[in-house]
């Protein structure tokens, strides 16, 4: 068995044994997690390391994470095929970690690279590179905070640093800690990730703090990481190197220092035209010395994560993830974020553009690309594969996807506010941020597997990370909020947690693409809050909140068991599926309380609980679940379709514009799919068409600056996108196969 794997045209320049992973899924059955597999290209394998982040029912592999290290050429696109059932050959050099004195050492070949030991200030302790030591141990400090003008060193915890993937082709080591001050108080917890690879003289820190204080905020005045080699200055060079198109390096020599700052000033007077997940520019501080070699740092999307500042002279390196001269960051309680460095060793023969083109190939990764094919045969997707496709629709959906309001900043990126609820007033005369409702980071995955186009896994990895770290409530002594997913509000942490705004399926994703644990358990935490929110509104009896609650709250438990096949998470989803059944048969439809003396239908709460009853039937394909779904629909369409072909947005005469949004479509889908009735599709087919034609409200105005973040205003916020992918979708595949649809 063989998959294509295809590298787009990138780099002009070649690129040897170069890393570079990508996450395959597998049908069920198809392949044992002790299957050896290689990629290879032309029958010359390279060497390869795999691991599956998720397994089917049987144990098979799900979900396999590859890494590679290949040979790209410049300025062209290549191919090469992942082999199941061939052993993949080591690489020259492994990467290796080793004990030594009570601190790993981590070797690639040329790089050597000796941690912190547990309660040690600082998470590095030396690097070296081709046996030359470039840094010594006592000359790396930090991350080092700074909080009410006091400065606490990371310090790694009793645990020290566990193995988290072990080579040959890459190495990841991950430890918990918190920062300490000299007088032993401690703030702030943290979680450090050191990656490797074979062969390389780099390696990545990446550092995520999560703000588990007991006070409401936590203003951090400055993090920085400084790299310090005690030399004399004489020989010394420096270079700070910003781009946009093209690169732009500022040079120094002896005592001179450099200093470059990235702020919102920046941003608003830089023009940009790249999408900006997918590149804006590098970032990259370098020092050199005769007697030392070098060391270049580059922050990874330090643009979009701004304020970042980088300096450089005869004194080292500085690292300023938090400049001391910027805004405070603010973490509300909960919050976590991560930052990310790559630190690049060389002994002194690097070229100054040799430096700065590994910079641009980290921030602009090659990214491997698998065919549509092997997501579909995998089922790990919602089918929205279409055999014909109809260009009018995959405009559209590319529109949605591309078309967005995006905001810049430290807490904001990966995000963006919503124009609704911001007019609305929930934000007090703040912007409210959408939280990613409606899980965009899924929809950015199902448009990457059908189409594809490279960015729309950027989109995945950026907008999930934000999410997973800054919208969860990582921390509450309150059990209804401890690990809830936050809903939109200013800040993105103000808001309150409910099952009808909490979704775990594009973290999951994030971390079958990634590997970083991190996702998986934040997920699970969010299902937990989940589980605790139902047991109390189960207590308050049959049609006593909206269908949505419990329709929403069903995809996350069913997406829980999948990835688990543990049981407990079906447990409650039953138990919603059993009181949607007692609630149908008490009222004949989902009436839901409105006005004191109301019970209503709301056509899209009504589709948002039929959707999530079809997440469970994917588990559990029952026949009383098949009855309320076209029970349910054919009650919207008896009560709430208007003679103009729309429904109606609540049952009452003050809300009876028309406004049932796109979750219908999924709920006229799935009728059809369980009936093969096409009269499902007919209803819905000028909603259909509306939805192609209309332009979602949003943001216009160029780029501005609100509070910490620069609002870059092109179109609607994030929830557009996804909460139309899956409604327009599945309707489109279902009507194409009815022969509803023909491309023009």
């Amino acid at each position: 068995m063989s998959i294509s794997v295809h590298f787009p045209k990138l780099s002009r320049f070649d690129r040897a044994a170069e890393p570079a992973r990508c996450a395959v899924p597998f049908p069920e059955g198809r392949l044992s997690p002790d299957d050896p597999v290689t990629i290879s290209r032309k029958g010359e394998p390279m060497p390869t390391q795999a691991r599956p982040t998720a397994l089917w029912p049987d144990g098979s592999v799900r979900w396999l994470l590859v890494d590679m290290l290949v040979d790209l050429p410049g300025n062209a696109s290549t191919d090469y095929e992942l082999i199941v059932g061939s052993a993949a050959p080591a690489p020259e050099k492994v990467a290796r970690v080793k004990d030594v004195d009570g601190a790993p050492r981590i070797e690639t070949g040329p790089l050597m690279l000796v941690l912190a030991g547990e309660g040690e200030g600082g998470l590095l302790r030396s690097i070296s590179v081709d046996g030359r030591e470039v840094v010594v141990d006592g000359e790396l400090a930090g991350p080092d905070l700074t909080i009410d003008g006091e400065t606490l060193q990371a310090t790694v915890g009793a645990d020290g640093w566990r193995v988290a993937e072990r080579g040959p082709v890459r190495l990841v080591l991950e430890a918990e800690g918190i920062h300490r001050a000299a007088d032993g108080k401690e703030v702030l917890d943290f979680r450090a990730r050191v990656t490797a690879w074979a062969g390389k003289p780099w390696c990545e820190l990446h550092y995520r703090v999560i703000n588990r204080e007991a006070g409401e905020e936590l203003p951090v005045e400055a993090v920085t990481l400084a790299v310090g080699p005690d030399v004399p200055s004489d020989g010394v060079e420096s270079a700070i190197t910003v781009s946009n198109y093209r690169s732009s390096t500022e040079t120094g020599a002896g005592e001179e220092r450099l200093r470059r700052v990235i702020d919102a000033e920046h941003l608003l007077y830089t023009s940009n035209e790249q999408i900006p997940e997918v590149n804006y520019g590098t970032f990259t501080g370098h020092w050199r010395h005769p007697d030392r070699g070098g060391l270049a740092a580059t922050i990874f999307q330090a643009y979009q994560n701004f304020p970042k500042a980088l300096s450089a002279g005869a004194d080292g390196l500085g690292v300023e993830i938090v400049p001391p001269d910027s805004e405070v960051l603010t973490l509300l309680r909960g919050m976590a974020k991560g930052h990310r460095v790559l630190l690049h060793a060389h002994s002194g023969d690097e070229t100054q553009q040799d430096l700065i083109v590994r910079g641009l190939q980290y921030q602009m990764p090659d990214r491997p690309i698998l065919p549509p094919e092997v997501y579909r045969a995998a089922d790990v997707l919602p089918d929205l594969f279409v055999d014909d496709p109809v260009r009018r629709v995959e405009r559209k959906l590319f529109d949605l996807a591309d078309n967005r309001t995006r905001a810049f900043g430290m807490l904001h990126w990966g995000d963006a506010p919503e124009r609704g609820y911001t007019d609305q007033g929930r934000g007090r005369g703040d912007l409210v941020y959408c939280n990613l409702e409606y899980d965009l980071p899924r929809a950015a995955l199902i448009m990457f597997a059908r189409t594809g186009e490279r960015r729309m896994l950027d989109y995945l990895l950026v907008s999930a990370e934000h999410w997973m770290e800054v919208d969860v409530c990582h921390y509450s002594e309150d059990s209804l909020r401890h690990e809830g997913m936050v809903v939109h509000s200013a800040c993105h942490a103000t808001g309150g947690i409910t099952v009808s705004h909490e979704w775990v399926e594009g973290i999951l994703d994030y971390y079958h693409q990634t590997g970083d644990e991190f996702a998986l358990q934040t997920a699970l935490g969010i299902g937990g809050n989940v589980v605790r929110h139902l047991e109390r509104m189960m207590e308050r009896g049959v049609g006593a909140f909206s269908a949505r609650e419990t329709g929403w709250a069903i995809r996350s438990l069913v997406a829980l068991y999948e990835e688990t096949h543990d049981e407990a998470w079906l447990e409650p989803a039953e138990l919603i599926v059993g009181h949607f059944e007692e609630w149908m048969n008490e009222h004949g439809a989902w009436l839901a309380p409105y006005t004191d003396h109301t019970l209503v239908r709301v056509p899209f709460m009504i589709t948002v609980a039929v959707n999530g009853l079809m997440c469970y039937y994917r588990a559990r394909p029952e026949e009383r679940v098949e009855r309320m779904v076209v029970q349910a629909i054919d009650d919207l369409l008896e009560h709430c379709m208007m003679p103009d072909g729309r429904f109606y947005y609540k049952e009452l005469p003050s809300l009876q514009r028309r406004g049932a949004g796109t979750q219908s479509l999924q709920g006229l889908a799935h009728a059809y799919r369980i009936t093969g009735d096409a009269k499902y599709l007919r209803a819905g087919i000028d909603s259909f068409e509306l939805s192609l034609a209309r332009s979602a409200g949003g943001w216009s105005g160029g780029k501005y600056v609100s509070g910490d973040a620069v609002i870059n205003s092109r179109g609607p916020g994030p929830k557009s996108f996804a909460a139309s992918l899956l409604p327009i979708g599945r309707f489109y595949r279902c009507a194409v196969e009815a022969g509803l649809l023909r491309d023009e």
